[in-house]
């Protein structure tokens, strides 16, 4: 493994640490086979994690990839502050890492972590790890971005620690780096006595959060909403509870979700025993020096049965005044935050259509380039959140009525998941298509919980049955999958 011991390093960031009385970070970069390995195989690497802090990122269509394990720092924030905290954490962590054997730090995701869909926790027992916003700064990462592929270790420098300490920590994150590419896909099955009876096979107890009539009568008060000029949009959401017997394989649900969604972004979170994880096809925000890019998602319909059926479900999609209204909003409100914050923004007259395994939405991908003063990823994050497509129009406004008339706890559903790199720049996903799996919460501690989430944008015109329909569609997207029986 090149990227060795550098003593005289680890010295010079004892001795500041011990100086100034405050920890510091050091960070070695690897070249080596495991690296190429542990990307072959990532969803492994995922699973041989167990329970330390963990986080997978995917982009099926570029090829990018990320995988951290361990925890070197963190930070956890709410309230009207908290997108300053975490930038304000990360650049700060940032300046106290000493590159080991680099002039200076490679380009490549090092902050890890997502954002609540609202400022401040409800409280809820199924949210507890996270809050509404947790970032972590990871002891591995291994990463192929741009087509670059790296394996970074990050050691925690404490006032009191010593060069040994240190050079013990960096070897035990090498350590983990072996032990993540050693990790190999099991074969699916296990040998079974045919000459036995069979027992009952996995149990799945699915529980919608309300009566299909509740959904269908908020449609019909977001209706009147419209009417009365206080709303002209609003993403509805409910969920579904799904426990089971025994814990869920999370590794092998986010396997057979790569193989469904190709193109989407796929996202995991692991802190302990949950995980929150998306297959998600929405790109919130991404950017890398000046240049950004964002996308408009808004607007749905089924897949078709045959090609033409299909072709037909994409043109009404296309030519739906209705659908195209609730995607214009989506396409305006984007607009309206980039345009002061850009040199250059280039916006499509006209959407597209983004097919998916079971549905179609309608899609305007946004490029621009950045002012040199607005280049921070997480002021844009914070300024674009929550977008038309998972909030409303007014935004505000939306947002108190689903607090009045929603009655979910979304928790990190339809928010901000992503990372940071060291420069500003990074790369954030809609946590849509998501779920939150508590292993260990089920009876005796031996099953599991979990909760998946879907929504239906709401315009004038909107059909209660229709919407309900979409996010039945929506559902089956996660449901299927999970309770593979």
């Amino acid at each position: 493994m090149s990227g060795g011991v550098d003593v005289e390093t680890i010295a010079q960031v004892v001795d500041r640490a011990r100086s100034e009385g405050r920890t510091r970070w050091i960070a070695r970069v690897v070249d080596d086979p495991s690296v190429a390995d542990v990307l072959a195989c990532p969803l492994s690497g995922f699973a041989a994690a167990g329970r330390e802090d963990r986080f997978f990122w995917e982009q099926g269509e570029s090829g990018d990839l990320a995988l951290a394990v361990g925890l070197a720092d963190e930070i956890e924030s709410a309230g009207a502050d908290r997108f300053a905290d975490v930038r304000s954490w990360a650049r700060d962590v940032a300046t106290r890492i000493a590159w080991e054997g680099c002039e200076r730090a490679p380009c490549c995701p090092s902050f890890f972590g997502g954002f609540g869909f609202e400022p401040t926790s409800r409280g809820s027992e199924d949210w507890k790890a996270f809050p509404a916003a947790r970032f972590v700064l990871p002891g591995l990462i291994v990463s192929r971005i741009g087509g670059e592929s790296s394996a970074t270790l990050i050691a925690r420098v404490e006032p009191g620690a010593s060069v040994a300490s240190v050079e013990e920590a960096l070897g035990q994150r090498a350590r983990c780096l072996a032990s993540l590419a050693a990790a190999q896909p099991t074969a699916d099955g296990d040998a079974v006595d045919l000459s036995r009876a069979w027992g009952d096979g996995p149990e799945f107890r699915v529980q919608a959060d309300r009566p299909h009539a509740v959904f269908r009568a908020q449609v019909e008060e977001a209706l009147a909403a419209f009417e009365d000029g206080e709303l002209e949009k609003v993403v509805l959401a409910r969920s579904l509870s799904v426990d089971h017997d025994g814990p869920i394989d999370v590794p092998d649900f986010l396997g057979r979700l790569r193989g469904l969604y190709p193109t989407c972004t796929l996202v995991a979170m692991g802190r302990g025993d949950d995980t929150f994880l998306a297959a998600t096809p929405e790109l919130l925000v991404r950017t890398r020096g000046d240049a950004v890019a964002t996308a408009a998602l808004a607007g749905s319909a089924p897949r078709g049965r045959h090609p033409e059926e299909d072709r037909s479900l994409g043109e009404a999609l296309l030519a739906s005044a209705k659908e195209r209204a609730e995607h214009g909003h989506v396409v305006d409100a984007i607009r309206g935050v980039l345009e002061a914050r850009t040199e250059h923004l280039d916006v499509p007259e006209a959407p597209v259509l983004r097919r998916l395994f079971g549905i179609q939405h309608l899609e305007t991908s946004i490029e621009g380039r950045l002012r040199r003063e607005d280049t921070d990823i997480v002021g844009l994050v914070e300024a674009l959140h929550p977008t038309p497509a998972v909030g409303g129009v007014p935004g505000p406004a939306a947002r108190d009525w689903l607090n009045r008339v929603e009655g979910l706890d979304r928790g990190w559903y339809a928010s901000p998941i992503g990372w940071l790199d060291l420069e500003g720049g990074g790369d954030f996903r809609v946590a849509l298509r998501s779920a939150l799996i508590r292993n260990g919460a089920g009876d005796g501690g031996q099953g599991s919980r979990s909760l998946l989430f879907a929504g239906a944008g709401l315009v004038a015109g909107s059909v209660p049955a229709q919407e309900l329909a979409e996010t039945r569609i929506k559902l089956r997207a996660l449901l299927a999958p999970l309770t593979e029986i």
